[in-house]
């Protein structure tokens, strides 16, 4: 069985007097979606941040593709194929779509324009409003734009942090089709997801989280025919967080 791409041990991430995370274990495969779900203030924002380097554990240890990142900064991991789409997308409001996505690009030199054009045929709204600020796209378009950027990373490991929060259903629709298009690209993701049901239905492997810690972890599959976990996480269908 070969090694996991990313595998995280005994993850604590405190705040102060606050433990945020406690004794957190999981692992990614290559190729394969990973999802943390949980209601609010469960951990996983914190669990992504340690992951991409934003904050620093207490204790435990993050290995990425055979070496151990637990201290690693954030600008260090995204050359190694680490990469992050935020919480809020936090695109550069103020300044253009082609902005935005040259920032992502940097890494190409004089191939930038191609792959940069390469995204603009992947997502035509983003092509055809490229002048216009990144500000003036709407929540959905921004996230798209937010995708994009992070995939001219040339990212191997892609961490999404509550891709759909504040979307409207159809646009939750959109933004899970791109994230199926994403993993289709041999992209490993690991996601977090405030709509608990949708995000079990994209992954290969899920992880609930509770108060800082996993209570249950398996086949995706699994988790969504268990009916205590429908009645205790799931409920109509999205756990907030």
């Amino acid at each position: 069985m070969s090694e996991p791409l990313l595998s995280v041990k005994n993850l604590s991430v405190t705040y102060g007097r606050v433990e945020a995370v406690r004794d957190v274990s999981f692992d990614v495969a290559a190729g394969s979606l990973v999802t943390l779900v949980g209601a609010n203030g469960a951990g996983k924002s914190s669990i992504i941040n340690a992951i991409s380097g934003i904050v620093r554990p207490a204790s435990g240890s993050i290995t990425f593709d055979g070496t151990d990142i637990t201290r690693a900064k954030s600008h260090r991991l995204v050359p190694r194929g680490l990469v992050q789409v935020p919480e809020g997308r936090q695109v550069l409001a103020t300044m253009s779509i082609a902005e935005n996505l040259q920032m992502g690009a940097r890494s190409y030199g004089k191939g930038a324009g191609a792959a940069i054009d390469e995204m603009y045929e992947r997502f035509p709204v983003l092509g055809e409003r490229r002048k216009l600020p990144a500000g003036s796209l709407s929540g959905g378009e921004q996230q798209m734009l937010a995708i994009a950027r992070a995939m001219l990373a040339r990212p191997r490991v892609i961490l999404m942090d509550e891709p759909s929060m504040g979307l409207a259903p159809k646009i939750v629709d959109e933004v899970f089709a791109v994230i199926d298009e994403v993993r289709a690209t041999g992209t490993t993701v690991l996601l977090v997801e405030q709509n608990a049901r949708r995000a079990l239905q994209a992954a290969d492997q899920g992880h609930i989280l509770q108060n800082g810690h996993v209570v249950r972890s398996g086949p995706a599959s699994d988790l969504l025919a268990d009916d205590d976990i429908i009645q205790a996480y799931l409920g109509t269908g999205e756990v907030n967080g």
